[in-house]
């Protein structure tokens, strides 16, 4: 495990949910059951726990908006609640959060804008996000919104006059209901995409997409997939996303299918496409698709990448790669601990084997650990 600071120490522990874990973070008890599962699976193989900084490393985060005009409330919810603990210097927020943080609140008093009311379903501002761009610390924010307003107007030119801003968007969310994104977003200043460097591509980023929030052990995986990786084989990756591992592997490839479902991912891929050398362009694609609709590339690709949500492998998929009669290999990127062993139980079941394994801590503080695992299966054995 790299050498950083391990010890957690925060003035809002334990009331705010975003940590379980105070103090020494570098071991949850998850790792622990990890490792046996393991042991129990593929004892011949060694598996280690990747971390990066304890703190200051969220450079993306969803915080709600709850209270009073008067007083707006910004934070996370109390564990098994809907109540707002504030966090303004919530010590693993990039600073870039807690400074924008600070002044959206004071301009939501300042211009009387109403937090929203979850009981009644009034109210406008629901929740902020942020994204920071790492090379300058400008931020990326979404207000998402109950309903329009003309003092929207207002709010968006002084935060960005004020608030060395990279972007402000609205996302509009009319209904009432826990699903914090609604399908309508709105640029009103600012750049339309966010651009970061994700191991050997430059990468956009619309505030609709998926970015994982903790870059530099994700990093690290990106590293660890092209090793793992062997040259000149045909990839499919499901789940993509924005397409980050597919156009980081597309170098070494012989080609790179990405399929994702978010139809905001496919201009990201397009635009990042677009930065590669002609001859590497010709060699990746992207299909936005539900998964279902496109296992029949299964049977066409050497090697898959899944990178699912934390309920794990959709069914199908699971089923698809079960059965897979001319893939050699899978890696798998989980960021569901408990649905990742139910998922490799089953592969192994069906002849895959461990070949590497490796967890990783993009959760400081956090009982939660994301694994990255490749299997592979002799085609002599088919």
């Amino acid at each position: 495990m790299t050498e950083f600071s391990t010890h957690l120490k925060c003035d809002y522990f334990p009331l705010c949910s975003g940590c379980e874990i105070h103090g020494d973070v570098s071991s949850p008890p998850i790792w622990n059951e990890i490792k046996e599962f393991f042991n129990h699976v593929a004892p011949s193989t060694p598996i280690s726990l990747v971390a990066g900084e304890v703190t200051h490393w969220r450079s993306r985060g969803k915080l709600a908006v709850r209270g009073t005009a008067s007083k707006p409330e910004i934070g996370l919810f109390k564990h098994g609640s809907h109540q707002v603990v504030p966090i303004p210097t919530c010590p693993l927020h990039h600073p870039s959060i807690n400074r924008v943080c600070a002044t959206v609140k004071q301009t939501l008093i300042d211009l009387k804008i109403d937090p929203y009311l979850e009981e009644s379903g009034t109210g406008i501002v629901r929740y902020l996000q942020f994204v920071v761009e790492e090379k300058t610390g400008r931020v990326q924010l979404t207000l998402v919104v109950n309903k329009n307003d003309p003092r929207l107007e207002h709010c968006v030119k002084r935060l960005y006059t004020e608030g060395e801003l990279h972007s402000i968007w609205l996302n509009f969310q009319t209904e009432k209901t826990n699903k914090i994104f609604g399908e309508k977003w709105e640029l009103c200043d600012g750049e339309p995409y966010l651009w970061e460097r994700l191991g050997e591509v430059e990468c956009a980023f619309h505030p609709a997409c998926f970015g994982q929030a903790n870059k530099d052990p994700f990093v690290k995986a990106l590293n660890r997939i092209r090793e793992w990786t062997k040259p000149n084989q045909r990839i499919l990756e499901f789940y993509a996303g924005v397409g980050v591992i597919g156009l980081n592997l597309v170098n070494q490839s012989g080609a790179v299918t990405c399929t994702e479902i978010n139809p905001f991912a496919s201009e990201c891929f397009h635009l990042s496409r677009l930065k590669l050398k002609p001859e590497l362009q010709r060699k990746i694609s992207m299909k936005i698709s539900s998964t279902e609709k496109t296992l029949n590339l299964v049977s066409e690709n050497d090697v898959i990448i899944v990178d699912p949500p934390r309920k794990g492998l959709d069914p199908a998929v699971l089923n698809a790669l079960c059965s897979a009669q001319n893939t050699s290999q899978i890696i798998y990127l989980s960021c569901g601990p408990v649905s990742f062993q139910r998922d490799c139980e089953k592969l192994l079941q069906h002849g895959w084997k461990v070949s590497n394994a490796e967890a990783y801590l993009f959760f400081p503080g956090t009982n939660h650990v994301e694994i990255l695992c490749s299997f592979y299966k002799s085609r002599r054995l088919l």
